[in-house]
């Protein structure tokens, strides 16, 4: 995909309430539901394939990036749906993630909304069916035919990961000028298409902010890819979210392995807190572990953009070549400590100051 900024989108304002007029709704008639076919499951919702018979509703919104895509008529969707017995606790939620979606504009690295069938028991959510599944699974099976670099020419390579690590942060890049802290990143929420795009799923723990904060409930957490303030206090930023963009490239680079494996969740905020920080995988460049480094400094103001971290990844990727990684994928060693205090970084100066499918279990 190309390196370009694809986060200029004009704002859709969605009707405050469901009505019969909402340009998102599709009448039941025209999906087509396979029970048989799960492409997933959760505490909180199921995932089945379907198909949409005629145009998506999202192309019903004036934009051109939409109605350029010709995939989007009598198309594969994944349906998401509650499971068949549920409290008003959890629809009341899963509306809430539908109405947030309605607010987001198409995005190519975004597993986007393509419109919803209104039911007050069961509402069907329709997104975009992502075929090649979730990054998790995808980055631990192919890990032998990654590291076979430049001698496997049709396979993945080093420099795909670093491309995934890219449109990842460009997504990113966009929810946060959208005004949404995720508060679930991690490469299980990420889903890769027939072309090898990414795109970032799973928006149920999403909240739209006016503010720089957001102050959470509890609920269910992924602890181990959360940042300390948000470990303590359950204060989430769009901080928060580079310091759990960093473990989702740590899980890219170790080739999907578990973070804190030998860590109980109750050590966790201590072990962080003492400084200490995930370990340089073996197949990752110093500059990509550094890059993870700055996420996770201490201080949430000390971290990166997505802006930033999106600009830094797209040069890497410039001055890349084929080859990459498979002769210097293993330089000298680094220590968290090493980078752990803010540098002088030219990059910050230079642009300046920041301003679900399912997940699986």
């Amino acid at each position: 995909p190309s390196l370009q900024s694809s986060n200029e989108y004009e704002k859709y304002e969605q009707p405050s309430t469901f009505t019969s007029n909402d340009i998102w709704e599709l009448d039941r008639s025209k999906l087509i539901l396979n029970i048989n076919k799960k492409l997933g499951s959760g505490a909180f919702c199921n995932v089945f394939k379907g198909r949409i018979v005629g145009e998506a509703p999202v192309l019903r919104i004036s934009s051109s990036r939409v109605r350029g895509s010709s995939s989007l008529t009598d198309c594969d969707v994944a349906v998401k749906m509650l499971p068949s017995f549920t409290d008003d606790i959890a629809r009341s939620d899963f509306m809430q993630e539908i109405n947030f979606m309605k607010s987001l504009q198409y995005h190519p690295h975004l597993v986007s909304m393509l419109g919803w069938v209104s039911d007050n028991k069961s509402p069907l959510l329709l997104v975009e069916y992502c075929e090649k599944g979730d990054l998790l699974h995808i980055i631990r099976e192919k890990k032998d035919e990654i590291l076979l670099g430049y001698t496997n020419t049709d396979g993945l390579k080093l420099k795909d990961v670093l491309s995934f690590s890219w449109q990842i942060s460009n997504g990113l890049e966009y929810l946060t000028s959208a005004g949404c802290i995720h508060r679930d990143i991690a490469a299980r929420n990420v889903l890769l298409d027939g072309n090898n795009v990414c795109k970032i799923g799973d928006f149920g723990l999403c909240r739209l902010t006016e503010t720089l904060l957001y102050q959470a409930r509890g609920g269910r957490l992924p602890l181990k890819w959360m940042a300390p303030e948000a470990l303590s206090n359950l204060e989430y930023s769009f901080k928060s979210d580079v310091w759990s963009y960093g473990v989702l490239l740590w899980e890219l680079f170790s080739f999907g392995e578990v973070p804190f494996a030998s860590l109980q969740t109750t050590e966790l905020l201590a072990h962080l807190q003492r400084g200490n920080r995930l370990e340089k995988p073996e197949w990752c460049t110093l500059l990509v572990y550094e890059l993870m480094l700055r996420c996770w400094r201490e201080d949430a103001n000390d971290r990166p953009s997505f802006t930033i971290l999106s600009a830094d990844i797209a040069d890497m990727l410039e001055h890349v070549t084929e080859s990459y990684g498979y002769v210097v994928a293993v330089p000298q060693e680094v220590t968290p400590a090493a980078v752990t205090t803010p540098e002088s970084e030219e990059l910050d100066n230079e642009h300046g100051p920041p301003e679900e499918q399912c997940a699986k279990g």
